[in-house]
């Protein structure tokens, strides 16, 4: 098919779903977490490693995803994944069983995992130039967080009315729906790519040190973030006796700041230096969550989340772009790689969370994501110390 005959808007609108999809699955774990618990008679940490099949469901698509998509092109995927969404959603309507809800979580995460990466291939394929390109996975991981933002308030409030857990699985549901239409009406570009002698320069170029730096810091920040979001609203219930909607006020506050950072951000990435933007929002972060999770000031807290969410907003976007140009001219494989070793985090924070909580109780768990992001911190600085970026891209539009 003709580059000039797939549907941009279309394809742009499955990216953003896709992001959305994902972050509804991931930024909502810790609301969600109570009622599973009540509902089933488990601990958090049962609850924690169960939520661990949806991880590994997650994952085995992302690592594979450039097989499935050379295989089976873009649009049978997706179709596959909404649609199997939508059976789930309706399957635990009916048999609404810890057995089947683990069954489900797996299977659900796996769709999810289609999603991701087919979204973050469509990003990468449709925006070929690395001037927009970082404003784009910006813009499309803006999603994510918008996803954070609107369902942490509207679960809490239904389930202060009374809703059961099922609730966050009838909206996966509707979401599947949505994706299935969009999905169906699309057309979509071809997944090969012409042999060209400069193709096939890119794939003899070594990676280097500064990509495989890069990745580690997107797995740290990948575990840390959804650790954050998982325990948060837990550890304020514990620490300050509050209820639960004033609990789910602190992650919406974090998400609703992450929403708007990502916003921002689009527009900031092309004026600030990539590595300036990057170091300057992980020392903020880093401050950020240190406070979140030891202060005794429920007002610091809060605000702190705020800024948490605000100056973490662009690292995952920003740290995949700046990997990206870490080699002269970035490929869909290079991106495949640094979003499966970052989804490494995904897969293992509640497997590890978990431990930690079990062992240190909540606060330990919390402080868990503190660790990891002081980790990612001096990933960071290697990378930036061996960057081959700005030598590459030095007569380049981007500011690296």
């Amino acid at each position: 098919m003709s580059e000039n005959h797939y549907s941009r808007g279309s394809l742009n609108a499955i990216s953003y779903l896709s992001y959305y999809f994902v972050g509804a699955l991931v930024s909502t774990l810790g609301i969600v977490l109570g009622p599973l618990c009540a509902a089933f008679n488990k601990d958090p940490s049962f609850i924690g490693q169960v939520f661990t099949l949806m991880n590994i469901g997650m994952f085995i698509p992302i690592m594979l995803g450039g097989i499935l998509m050379k295989k089976w092109g873009l649009q049978k995927p997706l179709v596959i994944a909404a649609a199997l969404t939508i059976l789930i959603s309706l399957v635990l309507f009916t048999s609404p069983t810890l057995t089947m809800f683990s069954v489900a979580v797996a299977i659900i995460g796996a769709c999810g995992g289609i999603f991701m990466t087919i979204g973050s291939y469509l990003v990468v394929r449709i925006n070929p130039d690395e001037k927009s390109r970082s404003s784009s996975l910006i813009f499309t991981d803006f999603f994510f967080s918008l996803a954070g933002a609107t369902l942490s308030f509207l679960l809490a409030w239904m389930f202060k009315l009374g809703a059961s857990w099922i609730a966050m699985y009838g909206i996966m549901g509707g979401l599947g729906v949505l994706m299935l239409i969009l999905t169906l009406r699309s057309r979509y570009p071809t997944t090969e790519m012409p042999e060209t002698t400069q193709q096939q320069a890119v794939k003899a170029e070594p990676w280097g040190l500064s990509v495989w730096l890069l990745c580690l810091a997107l797995f740290l920040f990948l575990l840390a973030e959804p650790i954050f979001t998982m325990w948060t609203p837990g550890y304020l219930l514990q620490r300050f006796s509050l209820q639960p909607e004033q609990a789910a006020l602190y992650t919406t506050v974090y998400w609703v700041a992450k929403a708007i950072g990502l916003f921002l951000n689009q527009f900031t990435v092309k004026w600030m230096k990539l590595r300036t933007f990057l170091l300057g929002c992980t020392v903020v972060g880093l401050i950020a969550i240190a406070l979140i999770s030891n202060s005794a000031n429920t007002t610091v807290i809060l605000l702190a989340c705020g800024a948490f969410g605000f100056f973490n907003s662009g690292l995952f976007s920003g740290l995949m772009s700046y990997g990206s140009l870490q080699v002269s001219r970035s490929s869909p494989t290079l991106i495949s790689a640094l979003l499966t070793c970052g989804t490494v985090g995904t897969l293992l924070f509640a497997t590890v969370s978990s431990l930690v909580n079990s062992h240190f109780g909540l606060h330990g768990a919390v402080n868990a994501s503190t660790f990891a992001y002081a980790l990612l911190l001096v990933a960071l600085l290697a990378a930036i110390a061996c960057s081959k970026a700005e030598r590459l891209h030095h007569n380049d539009p981007v500011t690296v």
